[in-house]
């Protein structure tokens, strides 16, 4: 269960992650001025930006993924159920937890990547 809304949700964050992180870790702020933190800044900020245009299919995925298991309701029909019982607003429910955590994960991530290739040259 929950399949499509993970792709749904994994093949857009991850190429709006490496993306941004690129983009990000080349610009002459970071070049310049965040010296050896620009993996840690550039990682929090990428980490958060790939979760904001994917977290309503996340509350979905989880919630397709929590239904009983002879619970049948596709990802369209939960979306439509979600909407119609909470609003719009449900589809971001938890975002500052989430990106706090982004924030921390993606940034630690991108620094010890930094670590290792800067080791192994």
């Amino acid at each position: 269960r929950g399949l499509g809304p993970t792709l749904a949700r994994e093949v857009p964050s991850y190429a709006i992650y490496f993306v941004v992180y690129g983009l990000l870790i080349h610009t002459s702020i970071a070049e310049n001025n965040l010296g050896a933190t620009a993996p840690l800044v550039c990682g929090a900020m990428s980490g958060c930006a790939c979760w904001i245009p994917v977290y309503p299919i996340d509350v979905i995925k989880t919630l397709v993924q929590n239904t009983e298991g002879g619970d049948s309701s596709s990802a369209i029909d939960t979306a439509v159920q979600l909407y119609k019982d909470e609003g719009p607003g449900a589809f971001f429910n938890g975002l500052t937890p989430k990106m706090l955590r982004a924030s921390v994960n993606h940034a630690v991530t991108f620094w010890v990547y930094d670590l290792i290739m800067d080791a192994l040259a």
